[in-house]
């Protein structure tokens, strides 16, 4: 008796949750238009501002990638979008001494939203730099006319997992993914728990011009940092003339890093805390068939590396996509309805955990 009373509560819970799941979706359609059937094919271009600001005493050096400009193509259905880079041209020729010609830009982006959860996947690598400032390229005390080329290497690996907590009215999908339009302007209360890979090979090249000014007991030569941050934030989108929309989507908090640095005579490992910002934005417009948009993301995070010398990981970017909406064609249609079948899991052992 006892197990049959049991099971019998156990299946009405679960009934309950399932009614409650079905009554958000059924109030949705009154404020979010799905585009479920749709495969959206867009051609994009994406201009990254991943650059690295050392601050020390009496200097500041900004260095910025030779191969900033990714173009390529992407896809986007239902609750996944992912851009895959085909062409990094070199940029910045006429800053630098370009007698050394490697260089590497790879990235890669992810993006997954339901109503109420979404997950960011960023990778980054960079490989050749050239000093730059905020105002344009700058010589400095005993530099050459043209800034040198920096063997300077970074990697970046980041998971950004969101809660959104107005899923009836407001759609992250309808801005940053373009699967879903947004009927009225709506705003929600957001959280961002991010993890984060960082790892910098600074190399021999750096000209001893710059080596003379650094802050001689922090001469950073290359590290690995883990970081994990839990950033609150808000969302706004602005919906004009029905099928154009604006999106901004900021977050701040926290940052809680492992530290493993290699300095020119010693090594250190430490734990911190820190503070990072995460700022996400969105415009464009949607048409039956046509969609245009161009997103901004920038990520900035910092690591202290001692004596007031530190670093400024800056992951930014911007990216200017043209996409059209086609059918799913017939040899799609089954993985279509397994990635309904894997949302509706996801959110229904996210309810019962």
């Amino acid at each position: 008796m006892t197990f049959s009373l049991s099971g019998y509560a156990q299946t009405t819970k679960s009934e309950k949750i399932d009614k409650k799941l079905d009554s958000i979706y059924l109030k949705r359609e009154n404020y979010v238009v799905s585009a479920r059937d749709k495969l959206t094919i867009f051609i994009f271009s994406t201009r990254y501002l991943n650059g690295k600001l050392f601050t020390n005493p009496g200097i500041d050096n900004y260095y910025f990638p030779i191969a900033p400009l990714n173009i390529g193509l992407g896809f986007s259905h239902k609750w996944l979008a992912v851009n895959i880079a085909i062409l990094s041209p070199k940029l910045g020729k006429s800053n630098y001494d370009n007698s050394q010609s490697k260089y590497q830009n790879f990235n890669l982006q992810a993006l997954a939203y339901t109503p109420k959860y979404g997950v960011d996947i960023f990778y980054s690598q960079n490989l050749g730099y050239f000093l730059g400032n905020y105002n344009g390229y700058i010589d400095v005390a005993n530099a050459p006319d043209k800034t040198p080329y920096f063997d300077m290497k970074t990697n970046r690996f980041t998971i950004n997992l969101l809660r959104v907590f107005n899923p009836v009215k407001y759609s992250m999908n309808a801005t940053m993914i373009g699967g879903e339009m947004q009927k009225n302007s709506s705003s929600s209360f957001i959280i961002n728990t991010s993890f984060s890979l960082s790892k910098f090979r600074m190399s021999d090249s750096i000209p001893a011009f710059i080596l003379d000014q650094m802050n001689q007991e922090a001469i950073f030569k290359g590290g690995t940092f883990y970081s994990i941050s839990v950033l609150p934030g808000y969302g706004f989108t602005w919906i004009f003339s029905k099928r154009f929309y604006l999106g901004i989507i900021p977050g701040f908090g926290p940052s809680f890093q492992y530290k493993s640095m290699t300095f020119e005579d010693e090594h250190e490992n430490k734990v911190a805390i820190s503070y990072r910002i995460i700022a996400k934005a969105g415009a464009g417009f949607h048409a039956k068939r046509w969609t245009a948009g161009i997103s901004v993301l920038y990520d900035n995070e910092r690591y202290h590396l001692g004596s007031k010398t530190n670093i400024f990981n800056n992951n930014g970017k911007v990216i200017l996509k043209v996409g059209y909406k086609i059918n799913v064609p017939n040899w799609g249609k089954g993985l279509s309805k397994k990635m309904s079948t894997m949302q509706n899991k996801f959110e229904h052992t996210l309810h019962n955990f």
